[in-house]
Order: C-alpha cells, then structure tokens, then sequence
C-alpha cells in the first residue's frame, strides 16, 4: 500500500491510499474520532470503480500527530486481538 500526502497543514491532512480500500482508511478515521480535539474526520472516494481512498481530518491543532497516534493505537489493538487468537 502507497500512501500520498495530499494537502497538509497544522490543522488539517488529506492522506490518499493506493492499492488499498476504504477499509484501512475507516479504521483509521473511527480512532481518530476518539480523539477531543478533532473538528472533522472522513474518508471519501470519488467512484466506488475509480479514484483512491482519501481520509480527510481537520482538528484544532497537529492533525498529522492526531493521525499518527490513531495509527499507533490501531497497531496496538491488533497486536492484543493476534494475542487472543488460537496459535493453531
């Protein structure tokens, strides 16, 4: 998966993701929800045949560290799911 920095500033960050679906996006933008200092959080795509993913946030300050730790989090939620999983 490619990731593509649209647009990004202090307050706002549009990520564009190649060869992915929304998936990976959605995730990402529900934990970023959890987050108090977010003003908006979505993922579009202009055509569900055409076009990326995007994720579009915009806070009321560092959106691209907002970002980050909802990645973070995520990794950190899967690796307690794997934990609770049978190993065979």
């Amino acid at each position: 998966m490619k990731l593509n920095v649209v647009e990004s500033d202090a307050k706002s960050i549009i990520i564009e993701f190649e060869e992915a679906d929304r998936g990976i996006a959605e995730l990402i933008k529900d934990k970023i929800l959890e987050n108090k200092d977010i003003e908006f959080a979505g993922v579009v795509k202009e055509h569900p045949q055409v076009g990326n993913p995007r994720l579009i946030v915009k806070a009321e300050k560092n959106a691209r560290g907002i970002v980050l730790k909802a990645v973070e989090s995520l990794q950190d939620d899967l690796k307690e799911l794997t934990s609770h999983l049978p190993k065979k």
